[in-house]
């Protein structure tokens, strides 16, 4: 115990198995070897021991709501489901609740997922992690109205969670409120300075009111903070192409690529500068054809987007039919936002001309 208390996990599993060792029956030292390989993020050892600890003692609703958290965090959502259940029939428990919500969500049973996070306010109206939690839930369904009164309830309760604001920077970017959204990330960002995810959010929102020097800057912040994250430099990459940085968005998606070989919109964003930059020194028709055909085959050709790109690389390559073909294909479906480039496009390629951004 005094070695778990310390974090030393591995010495105390070697002390918990000697406990073990010397009396089968042990249940306490099941259970901590459980939690110590939990900390370890060694769940199967861990739903082991907490399955034996279990069958030792059936009433300790926190061996199944830890072993409830293993098997959610290896995918295993119905057994993480009705491990939950059973804590919360030995006791009823704000903080199993918000795990069970929190496994539905993950399950997209949005509807299951607010029934607890409805309970948990219920139980604990003060408390700003039940409303944060309905908040994200409404977000992901689209109602962003209820998530915006959720966050707001947060912030009354705590209004320093740097959560509350992000949420509802969410909420306010889905409803396409973005300076709002931009001031509730910034508040974020001040709450919590090393959350990169929230400024490469911020950075999004710049984005979308083609403001990409601020788009670029939240990027940098984000890199600044973890200077592995690849989709903070795949987005960077693609901001510097919009005000015609194209040298640094190259590299910028390479450097993402590097960082991350299974990042689809690295090789998306690269293949489109790769095959549609003005300056000739920097395309390459045949790179861009890999990569643009590398994001169609990992996206199994459904993303719209993706096709575009290729059929882009291609006319750099001087395969117009080809080009215009995959155009025709996709260019209805194409985002709303992109469907004039798209028909831009398709008339180059029927005229076996290259796309050139402009």
């Amino acid at each position: 115990m005094a070695a778990f208390k310390r974090q030393d996990f591995d010495a105390a599993i070697q002390y918990f198995t000697l406990a073990i060792d010397q009396n089968t029956n042990y249940v306490g030292a099941y259970y901590f070897r459980a939690l110590s390989y939990l900390q370890k993020r060694d769940y199967d050892h861990a739903i082991s021991d907490f399955s034996h600890a279990i069958i030792l003692n059936t009433n300790n609703p926190d061996a199944y709501y830890f072993r409830g958290m293993c098997n959610m965090n290896e995918g295993k959502y119905d057994a993480s489901i009705a491990d939950l259940n059973q804590a919360l029939q030995i006791k009823t428990n704000t903080t199993v609740l918000l795990l069970r919500a929190y496994v539905y969500m993950e399950m997209t049973n949005y509807n299951k997922s607010i029934e607890d996070y409805n309970k948990v306010v219920q139980m604990k109206p003060s408390n700003a992690v039940g409303y944060i939690g309905r908040a994200h839930v409404f977000n992901l369904q689209g109602v962003y109205g209820l998530a915006i009164m959720d966050c707001d309830a947060a912030i009354v309760s705590n209004p320093y969670s740097a959560n509350a604001y992000r949420e509802r920077a969410d909420a306010y970017e889905g409803e396409h409120d973005l300076d709002d959204a931009i001031g509730d990330y910034d508040r974020a960002i001040q709450l919590d300075p090393s959350d990169p995810t929230t400024c490469l959010a911020r950075g999004m929102v710049f984005a979308e009111k083609e403001d990409f020097t601020n788009a670029i800057a939240s990027c940098s912040a984000a890199i600044a903070i973890f200077p592995g994250y690849s989709e903070a430099y795949c987005n960077r990459g693609y901001y510097q192409s919009r005000i015609g940085n194209y040298r640094a968005g190259i590299a910028d998606c390479q450097k993402a690529l590097v960082m991350d070989t299974n990042s689809v919109w690295a090789y998306n964003n690269l293949a489109w500068l790769l095959a549609i930059v003005p300056d000739a020194k920097l395309r390459d028709g045949k790179k861009a054809v890999q990569y643009a055909k590398k994001a169609c085959e990992m996206t199994q050709w459904k993303e719209p987007t993706f096709v575009d790109t290729l059929a882009a690389a291609y006319a750099e390559t001087g395969h117009y039919r080809k080009a215009a073909k995959l155009e025709k294909s996709v260019i209805g479906i194409m985002p709303p936002e992109d469907r004039d480039e798209a028909q831009r496009a398709l008339t180059l390629y029927q005229h076996h001309k290259p796309f050139r951004e402009q």
